[in-house]
């Protein structure tokens, strides 16, 4: 290329980029234009701008994003407790849906048909089916939640994107459903106009997020507290009662794990996330996944197919399953040796640098049963830190 088609190329890069950062300017800095008005033009701007990076980058939720659509492409829907328990339990009615909850650092995707789940004599939901049943695997913090919107706008190759987005108390999404299919339209449109509100206009109230739970002092224990902490945890029957374990020590997770012993939680890299994903799919050792934010848990369980990385993202990319984890946001990992009545469960928890849990992996296994020796060496070879 000549030098001056060079200098020509450079103007013209020059000048898309001031253009681009003045709309964005406009779209980030006009906090007097209405929030819809600077959305559509951040959407000009950068049209493949996913939802939540546009609210961030506006100051505002997505659940705020939304309710600018209200009676349009967005539909708001009676969100109380009752309602939410209502819409699962009809999610059957759909057929083939896609499952999708994230935190700041992943997002788990889950493809398939819902079926009902499995409840015990006292109607609650057994363990291993979820609350949606089959594939679709969630455990709800449902008094987290506050808002929910039926959206339909276009999609990928022209098709028609329909999905209910769940939200918490400061507007951020808990869990998304989208309609996967074709042949169920009309009962995505029955239950949306069932739990449409007849408000559209209902202002949208967003409560402040939440200060980060305080780490508790770092003092060094005694003998006794120690003594007493590892005793406890071999009187553990079920990876359950960690929780109530560290509520009744006043302990934070990590705390506790550091004081545990080495024999029960060790530290590891943050390149032992990838690593162990790599392993899992190269032996096709069944894995379950936990993702979590406020107000939701969803878990996968299942082998890994493809696995790829892009950027700054580490994605496992299969048919019914997706999974986006944010690399660089990983700051350490804890291998977790917990005791039950059914042997050891062994689990690889990943946290990022402020200690907030991003994912956690664990053996896929049946209820009861023992976790194989291939997954505890798996583990035992991830990279300590």
């Amino acid at each position: 290329m000549s030098k001056h088609l060079m200098r020509g190329a450079r103007l013209r890069l020059k000048t898309s980029t001031l253009l681009l950062a003045a709309t964005l300017a406009a779209a980030g800095c006009a906090t007097q234009a209405p929030l819809a008005e600077r959305w559509s033009q951040l959407r000009e701007a950068q049209p493949k701008l996913h939802p939540r990076d546009a609210a961030r980058q506006l100051g505002v939720s997505e659940a705020q994003l939304l309710a600018t659509q209200a009676g349009g492409q967005a539909l708001r829907l009676k969100a109380g407790e009752a309602d939410i328990k209502a819409i699962y339990e009809r999610l059957p009615e759909l057929g083939r849906i896609k499952a999708i909850t994230h935190n700041d650092d992943v997002v788990l995707e889950r493809a398939g048909e819902v079926t009902p789940a499995r409840r015990d004599e006292e109607g609650r939901v057994q363990p291993g089916s979820g609350f949606a049943g089959g594939p679709i695997d969630l455990r709800f913090s449902s008094g987290e939640w506050a808002s929910a919107f039926a959206v339909v706008q276009p999609g990928r190759a022209g098709k028609t994107s329909r999905s209910l987005q769940f939200f918490d108390r400061q507007g951020d999404a808990v869990h998304k459903v989208y309609l996967d299919n074709d042949e169920h339209v009309a009962a995505f449109d029955k239950l949306v106009s069932d739990f449409r509100m007849s408000e559209q206009g209902a202002a949208l109230k967003v409560e402040p997020a939440p200060p980060l739970p305080a780490q508790a002092a770092r003092t060094t224990p005694s003998a006794d507290d120690i003594k007493e902490l590892r005793q406890s945890w071999k009187e553990l029957t079920d990876v359950h009662q960690f929780p109530r374990l560290l509520r009744e020590l006043k302990l934070t997770r990590e705390q506790a794990l550091q004081l545990i012993g080495p024999d029960a939680a060790w530290r590891i890299t943050p390149q032992a996330a990838q690593a162990l994903l790599e392993e899992a799919r190269a032996r096709q050792q069944p894995i379950m996944v936990f993702v979590s934010n406020r107000g939701m848990t969803q878990i996968y369980s299942g082998t890994i197919g493809k696995l790829v990385t892009s950027g700054e993202w580490l994605n496992v990319l299969d048919p019914d399953f997706n999974l986006h984890l944010r690399s660089a946001a990983v700051d350490h990992g804890w291998v977790v040796r917990r005791p039950t009545d059914h042997g050891v469960v062994t689990s690889v928890e990943f946290y990022d640098a402020s200690g907030r849990q991003i994912v956690n992996f664990f053996s896929r296994r049946d209820r009861g049963q023992a976790e194989t020796a291939q997954w505890r060496s798996m583990v035992d070879g991830l990279p300590r830190a």
